[in-house]
């Protein structure tokens, strides 16, 4: 399977234009596609995969969230429960329209692409995938953590609400006690658990306990994202209590 790494980039590009003008996320989603095919690149050689695998992984990079640019256009959020599905949308866009042939000619590695694809973003990866659908599903799962740390940093020193939600007196917000018990269990924190803006960002620093590569881990505090996350402090005690408990948690990893 040959991967023509500068078409595709065209072909990417092509696609992205199409968009323009309907808001600055589009730039945003770009810039995040193109940093989650380099960390997906990082990853596969870290753990010495084939070179066309290394290509595929930097594909599914790529590509990953290609249906993030018309739920722009349609919803004007990036929230999939206040809108829709990106990763799904992504697969149809691809599959179902056909436009994974804009991409790439073969068709033998359209399951392993549509998998990790769809997978990317849930809460668990389905059981039933095969050995290599799961292998990929879970490098662009992590490649996406690790530049949605970055892209939460940016925000942060922006002072933008990522998450939209109430975020007066953010230094003394409370921690939702179901929040924190997943927390607790080192797991990531599910979406409908998240009450206030500090549950959300709890739920950012768990993606940490669900990286899946040694390397994965290495890359979040080299780049110092994810250290400049778990570094806020609460000035509610028992906030800031919690806080520290996961500092500890993440450390023992």
């Amino acid at each position: 399977m040959e991967i023509l790494r500068k078409n595709i980039l065209d072909t990417f590009k092509s696609y992205v234009d199409g968009f323009c003008g309907i808001g600055p996320g589009v730039n945003l989603k770009y810039a995040h596609s193109l940093r989650v095919a380099a960390l997906s690149e990082r990853i596969a050689q870290s753990l010495s995969m084939e070179k066309e695998d290394i290509d595929l992984a930097w594909l599914i990079g790529i590509l990953h969230d290609i249906g993030r640019f018309e739920q722009l256009r349609r919803y004007q959020t990036f929230f999939d429960y206040r809108s829709m599905d990106h990763a799904k949308y992504g697969v149809h866009v691809l599959f179902e329209e056909g436009h994974i042939k804009d991409f790439i000619a073969s068709s033998e590695e359209n399951d392993v692409i549509r998998a990790a694809i769809g997978e990317h973003n849930v809460y668990e990866v389905r059981g039933d995938l095969s050995k290599r659908e799961l292998h990929f599903a879970r490098l662009i799962r992590d490649a996406d953590k690790l530049d949605i740390f970055r892209v939460y940093v940016m925000y942060r020193e922006k002072n933008i609400n990522v998450w939209n939600v109430d975020w007066s007196d953010l230094e003394k917000q409370s921690i939702s006690d179901s929040v924190m018990a997943q927390a607790r269990a080192r797991r990531l924190v599910k979406t409908q658990s998240k009450a206030t803006f500090m549950d959300f960002y709890v739920g950012a620093l768990c993606f940490y306990f669900d990286l899946n590569f040694p390397i994965s881990r290495k890359i979040a505090w080299e780049e110092g994202n994810y250290a400049k996350l778990l570094d806020f402090h609460s000035q509610n005690p028992e906030s800031e209590q919690k806080l520290d408990e996961i500092r500890e948690l993440v450390h023992a990893i």
